[in-house]
């Protein structure tokens, strides 16, 4: 009557510390989708306040397009400061902050540029 364990039973591994833990690939899924949210309205609102303006401005053209891609630019980099320049906790990838939502933002950009240049300019 054997009173150990069988001889071909694995060893038991004990629990890993908290040190060898890796959690720098741990996401918590419902807050990336908000922080995607809030920086998707963001990224909409501020290309409706700068198609306004270039509309009222006359831009046409490339000029409009790059007014577009200026204030996305300076949008991405104010949030890429405000998160400390690690967007990794906050986003799934670091990229996110500089891409996500861009296309979305530039259809309601384009609206609100063509609506007020309209307004202005031509009625």
């Amino acid at each position: 009557s054997g009173a150990g364990p069988p001889p071909h039973a694995p060893a038991m591994e004990p629990p890993p510390e908290a040190a060898d833990v890796d959690f720098s690939e741990v996401f918590a899924g419902d807050k990336i989708a908000f922080n995607n949210s809030k920086l998707n309205y963001c990224r909409v609102f501020v290309a409706i306040l700068s198609g306004c303006v270039a509309g009222v401005l006359g831009l046409t053209g490339l000029s409009g397009f790059v007014a577009f891609f200026a204030t996305a630019l300076l949008l991405s980099a104010g949030l890429y400061v405000k998160v400390g320049c690690q967007p990794k906790p906050f986003f799934k990838t670091p990229s996110d902050i500089w891409f996500d939502g861009v296309m979305q933002a530039m259809l309601s950009y384009i609206l609100f540029w063509t609506l007020f240049y309209d307004i202005v300019h031509i009625y």
